[in-house]
């Protein structure tokens, strides 16, 4: 890709893949190589190969010598292009076909494609959307191809970048949204209104705070810091999960799971036939979450924690011959009966049992620093006001 991809999706027909990029723009590519376009792709990229040979045997030399070059500014810039490591070498064409649809004038952080159904009386096909969200709190709803540049409207409530979206199955008419806000808003996004805002900081530090209660004496000591930091810092949203689960009843239960950026807790969430979201529970893991994914049948959850250097150093993950005691990798499955949650202890030493026989991922194990996490964590960098400046309000 021309930049580097940030959100990745399918059209409703399975056909193409719809890729937005870190300059906002989004593209379309077949999901199957169409060989006599990548033919002439080819023509066009072995001229540009011969251009490119060109420009290595002669290389750019600059005119200005340092006799004419008088500034000592100048004669840096002068050495600089006299330097043959310094020689910009043109770029290729790409070998497969792309179209641009559409671009926002801002990092695009997610999207959604979709199709939903006209009205009954209407006999036509199903109106295909693309949802885009950016890091200048903008949620944009444009049609789908090939009228991608047609902005159906806005979806505007946040005050800070959004980073995940998410349409549940059982409403494509809803849309959940959430970012670098304290909240989730739930959206009728055809027309373009909030309907329910859901607070996320008073969960966050309730948990915080009932972690920090539940450990001994020396470590709620070392703990408090940490939970004051959590508490007063900004809240960035790394994951909205729609799921629908089976009840013992037989009847399917509908919940949307949130995982917050350096909190270990994954927050599940009852949906309602309005649309609101009702806390039901809140699931605590060994480290904060880099990964989470979700089986076909919504049944198990995977997820995937932050292995740092500060996370060895906690009594409860710290590395023994080579092998962390804590788990890489918890699994979670819903037990119908409970109605809840529950952690699967057996296919958890399973999986990071298995994982600790990858010698790659055991050098990476013990070899954390305590970089690794800012750099997994990569979403308060969307933040246009740093941590030490952000206020509470």
């Amino acid at each position: 890709m021309p930049k580097r991809p940030c959100a990745i999706a399918f059209t409703p027909d399975h056909a193409r893949i719809i890729c937005g990029d870190k300059f906002g723009d989004v593209y379309a590519l077949p999901l199957l190589c169409n060989d006599s376009r990548k033919e002439v792709l080819s023509h066009v990229e072995s001229d540009d190969t011969a251009q490119e040979r060109d420009t290595i045997k002669n290389p750019f030399v600059p005119s200005a010598t340092l006799r004419t070059v008088h500034t000592q500014r100048n004669q840096e810039a002068l050495r600089h292009q006299q330097n043959p490591k310094n020689q910009k070498i043109s770029k290729h064409a790409v070998d497969f076909e792309r179209e641009l649809l559409f671009g926002h004038v801002s990092l695009l952080t997610d999207l959604i494609c979709l199709s939903i159904p006209r009205k009954p009386f209407v006999n036509t096909q199903d109106r295909t959307y693309i949802i885009s969200a950016d890091r200048d709190e903008h949620i944009r709803v444009s049609r789908g191809m090939p009228q991608a540049h047609i902005i159906e409207g806005y979806c505007l409530g946040h005050t800070q970048f959004v980073s995940r979206l998410c349409i549940p199955g059982w409403d494509p008419q809803l849309l959940i949204s959430g970012g670098g806000d304290d909240y989730l808003l739930v959206w009728d996004w055809l027309s373009n209104r909030v309907l329910h805002k859901i607070d996320l900081r008073k969960l966050t530090i309730d948990y915080l705070e009932q972690q920090c209660s539940s450990r001994s004496v020396q470590e709620r000591e070392s703990d408090v810091a940490i939970t004051e930091v959590q508490r007063n810092g900004p809240i960035a949203v790394s994951g909205i999960f729609a799921l629908e689960v089976k009840s013992s009843s037989g009847d399917f239960r509908r919940q949307i799971a949130v995982v917050c950026e350096g909190v270990p807790a994954i927050f599940f969430f009852d949906s309602c036939k309005d649309g609101n979201l009702l806390h039901v529970s809140t699931i605590p893991t060994d480290a904060a979450l880099i990964a989470l994914a979700v089986s076909s049948d919504h049944s198990r959850i995977a997820y995937a924690i932050v292995v740092s250097q500060e996370t060895l150093s906690h009594p409860d993950l710290a590395v023994e011959d080579g092998s962390p005691k804590g788990t890489t990798i918890g699994i979670l499955e819903y037990d119908a009966l409970k109605g809840s949650w529950e952690r699967n202890e057996g296919l958890v030493n399973t999986v990071n049992s298995a994982a600790r026989s990858v010698p790659a991922l055991m050098d990476g194990i013990k070899g954390g620093q305590a970089g690794s996490e800012s750099f997994l964590n990569s979403l308060e960098t969307l933040r246009k006001r740093g941590r030490d400046e952000y206020d509470l309000v």
